[in-house]
């Protein structure tokens, strides 16, 4: 990793970062407790034991982000939009999902006690939390097995006829 997209331990608490797009960045045991951070994109970060504690989230995106033993005890992270996050032995006790939305998270040992997760949806394995939250939010709906394979036969669909198209087109330039 380059040096400067290393921020591993920073001391980034209380700042106000509301709307920052951050990406690719090392933040590993970063204290940005109370810090705002509501509306962020935050995309492939290393947040692993950070301390966000009481921080502010909420309408935040989050994807590819490893927030294993994490401290996020009462985040704010109502509707917050989560996707391929690592949750693992990370500490949400008091934090708000409400009206979140969470995909492919990994909550293996997260603690959820008095969590709020009114209106939250999510597709997560809550069996595998070592606190799981009450309620739990509701289940997302799962895609027929048929939709990625037409997914999949469209892209190849297109491929095939923009190559085609770029193979008519020569054939008429010679």
């Amino acid at each position: 990793m380059r040096a400067d997209r290393n921020l591993a331990g920073a001391d980034l608490s209380g700042l106000n970062l509301a709307g920052i797009n951050l990406a690719g960045l090392n933040l590993k045991g970063a204290d940005l407790h109370d810090s705002d951070l509501t509306k962020a994109k935050l995309a492939g970060l290393d947040l692993s034991k950070a301390n966000l504690a009481n921080a502010r989230l909420d309408e935040a995106k989050l994807a590819g982000i490893n927030l294993q033993g994490a401290n996020l005890r009462g985040a704010h992270l109502s509707a917050v939009k989560m996707a391929g996050v690592d949750l693992k032995d990370g500490d949400l006790t008091g934090a708000d999902l409400s009206q979140s939305r969470l995909v492919g998270v990994d909550v293996r040992g997260a603690d959820f006690s008095a969590a709020n997760t009114t209106g939250a949806r999510a597709a997560a394995d809550w069996s595998a939390a070592k606190v799981q939250p009450v309620p739990l939010p509701e289940p997302m709906p799962t895609p027929p097995r048929w939709v990625p394979l037409l997914i999949l036969g469209i892209v190849a669909l297109v491929i095939f006829l923009g190559l085609r198209r770029r193979a008519s087109q020569a054939q008429r330039k010679v």
